[in-house]
């Protein structure tokens, strides 16, 4: 196997097919952002941008724009699985502005619209935001920015959203698991405090949003568990429950060696903000995504 077919193999064609993660492409893509996360933080540190609670909020703003962007790339379908795409086939929607929108193409599946390299994009344009903000000395502005972009983007997802109850039972399955884990915590001698329960909050949303929308969503679209991790989970113990409560003991778990660390205050806050987005964007994908049925 040549090297172009590899990257065919284990990483162009897992995107395009819409067959998920396998093994490799998995460990390169972690590789890679951990390298890049390393990077950004000596930058944020060497232009004294403060790694705080307020820091953290500041960038949710972002992770949800993410996962919103990919969730109106899914709202486009799949011409080749007979999926129509929600924006030519309700193009009256919004005073038209679906039909033109479908038209337009702009969303369509393609590498920069759809994991990883939505994530890619949204990391770099979260990163240039917070070195121009933190130059032009209006860090309270960054998450203004992000949310401008944000909710034009929602308020194409509005009229698809019909699926409240499974994302009632999502959002009832998150707060339990975020309490459990404050409870696990506690029982540490830990009190938590907004970004540590945020971690477990995220995890705990990504687990939920797995097993309803997997086991128990009847709305007519068939989801399945694209990492290799979680599907290994959920076929060991022949649910994807396992999945969730395996995210809610491991974020409570993480949370706990963070915290008893030695590392700085800041640096503890990024690694909490880092393990964060990898629950929460994830959760709201899922979870939005189940909720437009698309």
């Amino acid at each position: 196997m040549d090297v172009a077919e590899f990257i065919n193999n284990y990483f162009t064609r897992p995107v395009y097919e819409r067959t998920g993660y396998n093994m490799i492409n998995t460990v390169v893509y972690a590789i890679i952002a951990l390298f890049f996360a390393y990077l950004f933080f000596k930058i944020l540190k060497r232009v004294k941008v403060k790694i705080d609670d307020k820091f953290v909020l500041r960038i949710i703003p972002f992770i949800l724009l993410g996962s919103t962007l990919r969730v109106v790339t899914d709202a486009t379908g799949d011409a080749a699985a007979g999926v129509p795409n929600q924006f030519l086939s309700n193009s009256n929607y919004l005073f038209g502005l679906y039909g033109f929108i479908g038209r337009l193409r702009i969303y369509d599946y393609r590498f920069i619209t759809t994991t990883p390299g939505i994530y890619i994009v949204i990391g770099m344009l979260t990163f240039l935001s917070l070195l121009f903000f933190s130059r032009i000395r209006r860090m309270n502005l960054l998450p203004k920015f992000a949310l401008l972009l944000l909710l034009p983007h929602l308020l194409l997802l509005i009229p698809l959203m019909k699926n409240w109850l499974y994302t009632l039972l999502v959002l009832l399955l998150t707060f339990a698991g975020l309490l459990v884990g404050r409870f696990i915590l506690r029982k540490m001698k830990l009190k938590p405090g907004l970004t540590q329960l945020l971690v477990i909050l995220s995890h705990s949303l990504d687990g939920a949003a797995s097993y309803v929308a997997i086991e128990l969503f009847g709305g007519g679209t068939a989801y399945f568990e694209q990492h290799v991790l979680s599907a290994a989970l959920g076929t060991v113990f022949g649910t994807m429950f396992a999945f969730y409560v395996v995210k809610v003991a491991f974020s409570s778990l993480a949370v706990l060696l963070v915290e008893t660390s030695n590392d700085s205050r800041e640096e503890k806050n990024y690694v909490l903000l880092l393990l964060m987005i990898f629950g929460l964007a994830p959760g709201v994908r899922d979870t939005l995504r189940m909720l437009a049925g698309v």
